[in-house]
């Protein structure tokens, strides 16, 4: 097998490109050895070092955990080189099936999102230790961002917080307004009890 140093899938050893990610087969990555085990078939992951951070890859199953730092930066390449060579966004792929997976380096169960919102990629998340891909995921979220699709679910993510926070400013003043109303309603009040006290006992004492 070929292993492709954009994604890191293994292809076929006569594929000229990787089957994953689009990326042109040459060198390839350089294997560890690794002390940690894939939970779902006890084979010891193959560790991948690249300055960004560690991908570790089950030889068996194809599951791939990636460090958050090197995901970060395996997602900057696809998008910059979507933007010097774009092309249509892969169709949505949701595995509807519910599984529940433990991170490797911890033992804690992840947490399952759709990446980015609107990807298809259903992933496995340990806030400390990485991400978990089943076979595959990887270069179908690498095309993704190669398609402009994590950029546009960034933008949307600003637009959203930017309208959250216009939102509770109107929400803020609304308050405000209303406090005022309030305050200025029951000085009127107390000034008018004020005034019609003071008519009284002018009225007893004269």
């Amino acid at each position: 097998m070929l292993r492709c140093g954009g994604c890191y899938l293994a292809n076929a050893p006569d594929a000229e490109r990787c089957a994953g990610c689009g990326h042109e087969l040459g060198l390839e990555p350089i294997a560890e050895p690794d002390t940690r085990r894939c939970l779902d078939c006890d084979e010891p992951f193959a560790v991948f070092r690249a300055p960004a951070g560690l991908l570790r890859d089950c030889r068996r199953c194809g599951g791939q955990l990636v460090e958050h730092a090197l995901l970060r930066d395996l997602l900057s390449h696809r998008e910059s080189y979507g933007a010097s060579a774009p092309r249509p966004p892969p169709r949505p792929r949701v595995d509807v099936r519910v599984r529940y997976v433990r991170c490797p380096i911890c033992g804690g169960v992840m947490n399952r999102k759709n990446f980015a919102g609107k990807s298809g990629v259903i992933v496995d998340i340990c806030r400390d230790h990485g991400t978990w891909f089943d076979r595959g995921e990887l270069p179908e979220l690498l095309s993704f961002a190669a398609s402009g699709g994590t950029a546009r679910a960034r933008q949307e993510q600003l637009e959203e917080e930017a309208r959250a926070r216009r939102q509770a400013e109107i929400e803020r003043d609304t308050a405000k307004r209303a406090s005022f109303v309030v305050t200025a309603s029951t000085w009127e009040a107390r000034r008018t009890a004020v005034q019609e006290l003071r008519d009284l006992l002018w009225a007893i004492t004269r």
